[in-house]
């Protein structure tokens, strides 16, 4: 053998090297992932598609079971839940409670303050009970054991997002004064109802979460909605306003109008921490800094000076601006309110308004009573609508001048 065999068969060798790399190099780039579109490349219908589901709750792959719904404006009787179960043609029943709780803390697993309000403040969390054995049969497959085991532990389950904005995960903690919930799992928004923390009821009942907010059905038969509403309405008060929907039929499941749950608020329009008036717990006195960052004063069409959300400002702005194209100006009379510290219908133990938020705007008040029948001329409220605007006269208690926020408003047209 030569002395350049060897030197050879090293170069044959190096050369196969590469060439081993290069190939396995081009198997992993035809077969990896494919690149991430660049944001607002989508196909108009490939992004409207995923738009739509996102604002209906749902999750690719996620089968949540298809309950029926029911609502009444305030919370059921305190029997409701009883009587429920007294109604054979329901194959499985669950009533979920809910009210505000003040948050004073939170920590991570490692016990690491990630919030802390100074004290008078707290941070308002939509938190909800429910007894994990009737809820079971409500849960995703998917996600049912972890959240039933957390619940039966007397740990709490954050959904999705408010784990993102609370900066907590499974380990974690939320202090409501010297009530603590340890964090036991984190679920998907929409298979816990979009609610921010889910707990036991006896958890519950120890933080204060009283008020039975909605009933959630699964009924033998698929009936129609007049025929659930037949079977629900002897259970509350002769002349309770009661609102049904059918299975998927409205985007959250857990108000019968679609209004969007406190947690997709804090998204858009930003969190706050504040306190409740100690003489009127339904009056809000808002963190000072948030304020100055969330809340502006501008010039709009027709209206002239509001107070509001910056966020709601293009919306706000684009909806009037096309009033006043369509020759309609003189419908609107007056302006009577955006931003307003407060909880929903004045009520102490419900989450802020969206007027808490400057998510909302009530215009011709004195024709469009709280309660009364509307008067909201349809072209005004088919305007609104299109630039994402959700409008109170088809809510279950009328509020013909109230317009909210009801979808991303930078999406809706």
């Amino acid at each position: 053998m030569t002395a350049a065999a060897p030197a050879a068969r090293r170069r044959w060798i190096f050369l196969a090297l590469i060439a081993t790399v290069l190939v396995a190099t081009l198997v992993f780039v035809l077969a990896g992932p494919r690149p991430q579109p660049v944001p607002g490349s989508q196909g108009v219908a490939e992004a409207g598609q995923a738009d739509a589901t996102e604002r209906a709750g749902e999750r690719p792959g996620l089968q949540v079971p298809p309950a029926y719904l029911a609502w009444v404006s305030g919370g059921f009787p305190s029997n409701f839940r009883a009587l429920v179960r007294t109604v054979p043609t329901f194959e499985k029943t669950v009533v979920l409670a809910g009210d505000t709780q003040w948050m004073t803390a939170s920590r991570d697993a490692d016990g690491h303050v990630v919030d802390r309000p100074k004290p008078p403040y707290g941070i308002p969390i939509d938190a909800f009970s429910v007894n994990p054995v009737e809820y079971a049969p409500f849960l995703p497959d998917d996600v049912r054991r972890d959240v039933i085991d957390a619940l039966d532990r007397g740990q709490g389950v954050l959904s999705t997002r408010s784990a993102e904005i609370r900066d907590v995960g499974v380990g974690g903690t939320l202090q409501f004064g010297h009530a603590q919930v340890k964090i036991g799992a984190i679920a998907p928004d929409e298979a816990i109802g979009w609610s921010e923390l889910l707990v036991s009821r006896d958890v519950g009942e120890r933080l204060g979460i009283v008020d039975d907010r909605y009933l959630l059905a699964l009924i033998e038969g698929k009936p129609s909605e007049d025929r659930f509403l037949q079977l629900v309405s002897p259970l509350v008060p002769a002349g309770t306003p009661i609102r049904v929907v059918r299975p998927g039929g409205s985007p959250y499941m857990r108000v019968a109008s679609g209004v969007n749950p406190p947690i997709v608020l804090k998204q858009e329009f930003g969190e706050f921490a504040a306190f409740p008036d100690p003489a009127n717990p339904a009056e809000l006195t808002i963190q000072p800094g948030w304020v100055h960052t969330h809340i502006r004063t501008k010039e709009v069409p027709i209206l002239g000076r509001v107070t509001c959300n910056v966020a709601f400002f293009p919306a706000l702005q684009a909806a009037l601006r096309e009033v006043e194209r369509e020759g309609l100006a003189s419908l609107l009379h007056t302006y009577n309110g955006c931003w307003n510290a407060r909880t929903v219908a004045r009520s102490p133990t419900a989450p802020p308004s969206f007027h808490a938020y400057g998510a909302a705007i009530d215009i011709n008040a004195a024709s469009n009573a709280y309660g009364s029948t509307p008067t909201m001329d349809q072209r005004i409220v088919d305007i609104f609508e299109h630039e994402g605007f959700n409008w109170g006269g088809d809510f279950l208690i009328p509020d013909g001048m109230h317009f909210e926020y009801g979808e991303p408003m930078d999406e809706a047209a």
